[in-house]
């Protein structure tokens, strides 16, 4: 159900205890000493990864990576760039400065099923998971997996980024995903709307996600359990369908238990990152493509669901129409047409090389 969430304070809960759905753990609440000694004795392989769609993130990454590297080694044990670009040489530099960075092109190493499926954020990921199972052979199913997005602001990150959502997982042993929220003073504008629409579905599931401080935020630290099962869009609806995914129990983490009390929440404060424009260009996507990505996203999971029907037939992959000022052709405006529809791709966990090493012997 909606309302407030639940402020967990770790030394306030057993380790096993089973947890309130988008329990709020608050920045700050796990030494960084005592988290890498609990990764150690647990023998739990951490690996923080940056998606990257172009070179131009670089100088930006390379301020973020310098706040990290006290963590690397201890609590980080690999670093990767999951790079979307076509020419991965382009990171060279970033790769010799830091020694524990490796860059991951993913747009030159996909999984079978994802050869024709479109470049984006979410696919760079399912790419970089696939990598890290079949080819780097990380199996272990509590291996945490922490993606961050490159574009934060320098002034508003801190190693309490990693520090606090790895630490959520190692301690409480029903948590398996952890998603970092905060509070936007200078944007958010998408997700304002996509929590004032979340209150108006009549599902406890979906309507419990206004729990969360924020909802579309990038940041997510999971499980290898829970990454695996998970399905993924290829886009900017990768988070939405995250979300979606728990609310509507679609993961099966455990047996008769709510998937949602499988993810907290770490608040790490205020934050800021590259704005999108509003309004779309020929050369940029803005705000409107993105929101029409995340709203489609969410209505088709509840129509896959049986949540939500249309009386008219099925129509044709959506497009949005922008107007584009032109001032070239002597026209007022110039339109533009662009889709909506991110492709869907299945949990890996479907895919035989990796079930192969996540259950070896097994169906």
């Amino acid at each position: 159900m909606s309302g407030p969430p639940v402020v967990i304070r770790p030394p306030d809960w057993d380790r096993e205890e089973r947890l309130p759905a988008l329990g709020l753990i608050p920045g700050g609440s796990f030494d960084p000493e005592v988290v890498s000694r609990l990764k150690q004795t647990e023998a739990v392989p951490v690996h923080l990864v940056f998606p990257l769609r172009n070179a131009r993130g670089a100088a930006n990454l390379h301020a973020l990576l310098l706040i990290l590297r006290p963590l690397f080694g201890s609590l980080i044990d690999q670093v990767w760039v999951a790079y979307g670009g076509e020419r991965p040489a382009a990171l060279r530099r970033l790769a010799d400065s830091f020694p524990q960075v490796k860059v991951f092109p993913a747009a030159l190493r996909l999984p079978p099923d994802q050869q024709d499926a479109p470049q984006g954020k979410g696919a760079a990921m399912r790419a970089f998971l696939y990598h890290l199972v079949v080819t780097e052979n990380v199996t272990h199913p509590r291996a945490v997996v922490l993606f961050i997005d490159a574009d934060i602001r320098p002034p508003y990150f801190h190693p309490r980024w990693v520090v606090d959502p790895v630490g959520a997982i190692l301690w409480f042993h029903t948590l398996e995903a952890a998603k970092i929220v905060y509070q936007r003073p200078h944007g958010g504008r998408l997700n304002t709307m996509l929590r004032s629409l979340l209150a108006l579905i009549p599902h406890d599931g979906v309507q419990a996600l206004q729990k969360l401080a924020y909802l579309l935020s990038g940041e997510i630290a999971g499980t290898l359990k829970f990454w695996s099962r998970l399905p993924f869009k290829t886009g900017f609806g990768v988070e939405t369908l995250t979300l979606m995914s728990f609310a509507l129990d679609h993961l099966g983490l455990t047996p008769g238990t709510p998937d949602l009390e499988h993810l907290a929440q770490v608040y790490v404060g205020r934050m800021d990152h590259l704005h999108a424009p509003l309004t779309s260009t020929p050369r940029k996507r803005g705000l409107d493509q993105m929101a029409g990505t995340v709203f489609h996203t969410l209505m088709e999971s509840l129509m896959a669901a049986n949540l939500l029907h249309w009386q008219t037939p099925t129509m044709a992959p959506p497009q949005l129409t922008i107007p584009v000022p032109n001032g070239e052709s002597g026209e007022p405006l110039t339109w533009m047409e662009v889709p909506l529809a991110d492709v869907t791709l299945p949990p890996l966990a479907a895919l035989p090389a990796v079930r192969a090493r996540l259950t070896p012997g097994g169906d």
